[in-house]
């Protein structure tokens, strides 16, 4: 009697512990369970959320983080954060946006059973200011331009022939260089700092084409001819220093500034031909032998990396190349006229932009990793002369012709945005993003 009571009890107590158990403890793991944090610290390019998963499933968590996108209900296949593993709370970033878009927004965590999304959310990015510098003729004479986020601006009073080609926005300090004529000879070499000028030389034949500031210090780099030959020059808060000696013939077209280093490309001529170079606090390198002509247009340094662009002739044609420490890669093939005329680095994507002829007529491109993207169809000579990234969003700017004159331009993703209404002639030169 005593052994059929035990094994009644023994019986009992199985089945209350079976029907009492939860995950992990003898029943089928399930999904876990996950909320989506509150969106943080939003800006044009950035935000911040996380998670907080308050039930594994009954399975270890193996992955959590947010995922993200432009269109509702986001999944871990499409852009989403790693943010360690295990169950609680956890902080996830959301970077490489895009101004003013917006985005959709989940948690998520994984585990063995597969993968559990937390609560939708929403939020905007901040719109990003747009600034284009360039010139526009006033129907006589060529006046030196910015525009912010399309409204234009004179930076001359169109007396005298200007042109604006380099941009820098530092804080709230916007700088344009460029030159302006100083009749009856020559040109001199000119710095708007939020459209005030301030003129570097004294009327000589002299040129500036980029703008960099580093901290409080103002790099311009442009070239400079008080007599033959014109001389390469970089100027570092109004102070010139010369990249080439010895009566060479040289021109600068870029500066850039990273840590301590400042780097600047063009090119040095060997009697007519050029030989594309960039110099690292003044020391010179060739990236030509000097066979055909070259010129290295722009330039820009991540880490160790310097990257120039630029181009090079074949012997009949101009190929737009990019060089990596050094090394060429060709953008184009050489079967027509091409150029790259600048350069953006965007984590590890390589943005350079540029023109190619199609046998006819110039079309405005821009390449990323090599493989071209055409800006305009063909059917008007255009050119792309600038190139920013910001987040996601590709901006460039330069020109396209009318049938008229020529209207300055900006495209964002390859959309195209008209500065000018084609009444006068213009060209769009330098594009910064903030």
């Amino acid at each position: 009697m005593r052994r059929i009571y035990f094994i009644l009890l023994t019986a009992v107590i199985s089945f209350n512990c079976k029907k009492e158990s939860s995950p992990g403890n003898g029943q089928p793991a399930v999904l876990p369970t996950v909320t989506t944090n509150p969106i943080l610290s939003v800006t044009k390019i950035s935000a911040f959320s996380g998670g907080n998963i308050s039930s594994d499933g009954g399975a270890a968590i193996s992955g959590r983080g947010v995922c993200w996108s432009t269109s509702p209900n986001p999944v871990v296949t499409g852009n989403h954060s790693l943010d360690g593993a295990g169950s609680g709370t956890f902080i996830s970033g959301i970077p490489a946006l895009a101004p003013s878009t917006m985005y959709y927004v989940r948690a998520y965590a994984q585990n063995s059973v597969g993968t559990a999304y937390g609560n939708e959310l929403s939020f905007t990015t901040a719109n990003a200011d747009i600034y284009v510098a360039g010139f526009e003729s006033n129907g006589i004479k060529e006046v030196a331009k910015i525009w912010k986020n399309g409204v234009a601006t004179n930076l001359t009073n169109g007396i005298n022939n200007a042109r604006a080609f380099g941009l820098f926005v530092n804080g709230d300090d916007v700088y344009v260089v460029g030159y302006e004529a100083t009749p009856p000879v020559g040109q001199s070499v000119k710095v708007w700092k939020n459209g005030v000028g301030t003129s570097l030389t004294s009327g000589t034949s002299a040129f500036a084409w980029s703008v960099f500031v580093s901290g409080n210090d103002v790099y311009v780099a442009g070239d400079e001819a008080s007599s033959y030959p014109r001389t390469a020059r970089v100027w570092k808060n109004g102070i010139a220093t010369s990249l080439s000696t010895g009566g060479v013939y040289s021109e600068v077209w870029s500066v850039f500034v990273s840590g301590n280093d400042v780097y600047a490309s063009g090119s040095e001529f060997n009697g007519n031909v050029g030989i594309a170079k960039f110099w690292k606090n003044g020391i010179g390198t060739a990236l030509t032998n000097g066979v055909y002509d070259a010129t290295a247009e722009a330039i820009a340094v991540s880490g160790s990396d310097v990257y120039v662009s630029g181009f090079e002739s074949n012997g009949t044609k101009t190929v737009a190349k990019v060089w990596k420490n050094g090394v060429a890669s060709a953008l184009t093939n050489g079967t027509n006229d091409a150029q790259g005329y600048a350069i953006s680095l965007s984590g590890s994507d390589v943005f350079v932009a540029g023109n190619e002829s199609n046998g006819t007529k110039t079309v405005a491109k821009q390449w990323k990793n090599g493989v071209a993207t055409s800006l305009t169809d063909g059917s008007n000579n255009a050119r792309a002369y600038s190139i920013f990234t910001l987040g996601t969003n590709v901006y460039t700017a330069g020109y396209e012709y009318s049938g008229t004159n020529t209207v300055a331009k900006y495209w964002n993703n390859g959309v195209s945005t008209s500065l000018t209404s084609g009444s006068n002639g213009a060209i769009a030169t330098a594009i910064f993003v903030k």
